[in-house]
């Protein structure tokens, strides 16, 4: 193969073509004229110039490439996602040309970090890049502070981000970017009332921003500073009614047990938009909880118009639907919930729960089961299948299912919530043990222990569970503590008018007898089909 020569240019040979760049880079505009000069200079540079000029071409190259990379990040802006991958590359090739010419151009390192933090983008470059920025920004506090912001968002460090953003607030005190980016890195780290300082100062620099009150709220409550997040969102409203503050201050006096006030703020947000849906679905549950079911049900069925697919409003219209009685629109509306999430276990219990209470628990069953195969270790859904199994007179697979359940809460660190639950678990192993017709599943003495936990933990305060201490004495054959227990389980039941005072009645009669109680349980399966909507055909 032939080597040819390597052309060698005298030193200013590239004169002419620097005085072409310089005439043409006058009247430059389009992308295409900035080429030609781009073109021209680099052809200057290799061709050869004296040291001065030499400089002064590259600092020309170095804006040419800079204003040309600035053109692209604009296209980028006009155009959005379309073509967006191909203008950043040009665009960032532009700037690095630029900044190899002229590394004092704070703009160009500036462009490449915010192009390079676009997804898809090299983060390390950008974080160099930013950091170049800086360094070349000298007196330009604003933009100094821009491009600190910019870097702590890119740093891996708490340590160095919070250091970039204490550095940004010192060049610029009114930065807003710089005070958000601290107060949320000071919330994340355990810092609130820091962070809060940085909020009250956010809304100083952005009153309009009802965003940061609604933040700094948070901030005082997580604080347990009820009242102060009270008054600060008094002050907003004072300033400027806004109907996601109204809301927010309604949430903070539903938790308080206000529902009055509640009502008269959620009024007020619904005045300012009258398709505020959180602040319909809030109102319908607090009218709920009230029995006032037909204003809930306004409330929810205009909530869905504006939102027909919201899953809280989905649930809110099925836990309607279950109050007034219409457990196969409870049913449907949860079973579409289950479809739509179905790695949330809070709807399949509540799924299982309603075919539980329309005596379906066969189908209550097979929902539990399936959850249960996910996660072995739920002893809420274990305790729910046991019930649904004394309904179907399994009575063996509901002990399991309660041992697992009891063994499993057992574990858990913080037992101080968990009273009720454990209590309940308790109570429902105590009482099939005690009562279950099946004698080898008997056992009083198990039963008797399992039923005075239960009762120690409610404070001797539940019929149903003093009956089912009576019955387990009775197993025992300790009558006389079986009819003490049961009497006691009738007083509570005539003082709280208990729905099952008959039975509890029963009981007692029984045990004055000497004979223990016996209870098969056994329901019989609704049959009646479950219409979906789709199903139903106006007539």
């Amino acid at each position: 193969m032939i080597s040819l020569p390597t052309t060698v240019w005298a030193e200013g040979e590239g004169q002419a073509d620097l005085d072409e760049a310089m005439v043409k880079r006058i009247d430059a505009k389009s992308a295409s004229d900035l080429q030609q000069v781009s073109t021209l200079l680099e052809s200057a540079l290799a061709k050869g110039l004296d040291d001065e000029n030499q400089a002064f071409a590259k600092k020309m190259l170095g804006a040419v490439s800079l204003q040309k990379g600035r053109a692209y990040a604009e296209q980028i802006k006009r155009t959005g996602a379309r073509g967006f991958r191909e203008l950043r590359r040009e665009a960032i090739e532009a700037l690095e040309t630029a900044v190899k010419h002229d590394p004092t151009l704070a703009e160009a390192h500036l462009l490449i970090a915010r192009l390079n933090v676009l997804p898809g983008g090299d983060q390390e470059r950008a974080r160099k890049a930013a950091t170049a920025a800086i360094q070349q920004l000298g007196d330009d506090d604003r933009q100094r502070s821009e491009a600190l912001v910019l870097r702590a968002l890119l740093q891996t460090d708490n340590d160095a981000r919070m250091e970039d953003f204490d550095r940004a607030i010192k060049a610029d005190p009114e930065s807003v970017p710089a005070h958000q980016g601290r107060a949320m890195l000071r919330m994340q780290t355990g810092d609130t009332e820091a962070a809060l300082e940085d909020m009250k100062k956010l809304m100083e620099l952005t009153p309009e921003n009802s965003a940061v009150v609604a933040e700094a709220v948070r901030a005082l409550l997580r604080l347990e500073r009820t009242e102060d997040a009270e008054k600060l969102l008094s002050d907003a409203l004072s300033d400027q009614p806004r109907g996601e503050l109204y809301r927010l201050r309604a949430v903070i006096y539903q938790s308080q047990e206000k529902n009055d006030n509640a009502l008269d703020d959620l009024a007020k947000a619904l005045t300012l938009d009258e398709r505020d849906f959180a602040a319909l679905l809030m109102r319908a549950e607090i009218l709920l909880g009230r029995d006032d079911v037909k204003g809930a049900r306004r409330d929810v069925n205009k909530a869905m118009q504006i939102e027909p697919n919201s899953v809280q409003g989905i649930l809110m219209r099925s836990m309607l639907a279950y109050e007034e009685g219409r457990m196969a629109d409870a049913i449907n509306d949860m079973q579409l919930l289950v479809n739509s999430v179905p790695d949330n276990e809070g709807f399949a219990l509540q799924l299982a729960n309603f075919y539980q209470l329309d005596k379906r628990p066969r189908k209550a069953i097979a929902v539990i089961s399936k959850l249960l195969a996910r996660d072995a270790e739920n002893w809420r859904a274990l305790r729910l299948r046991g019930d649904a199994q004394l309904s179907t007179v399994e009575h063996a697979k509901a002990i399991a299912d309660y041992e697992s359940a009891l063994e499993i809460i057992n574990k858990e660190e913080d037992q101080s919530d968990l009273a009720i639950s454990k209590s309940g678990i308790l109570n429902n192993l105590a009482w099939v043990l005690a009562t279950s017709t099946d004698p080898e599943l008997r056992d009083g003495d198990r039963a008797l222990k399992y039923g005075m936990e239960a009762s120690e933990l409610t404070e001797f305060k539940e019929a149903h569970i003093l009956s089912t201490l009576a019955a387990a004495y009775a197993e025992t054959g300790d009558f006389e503590k079986a009819i003490e227990w049961s009497t006691k389980a009738v007083e509570l039941g005539e003082q709280e008018q208990n729905e099952q005072l008959d039975q509890l009645k029963k009981e007692l009669e029984n045990y004055k007898q000497n004979k223990p109680w016996r209870e098969e349980q056994a329901v019989e399966e609704n049959t009646v089909p479950i219409l979906s909507p789709e199903d139903i055909i106006d007539t």
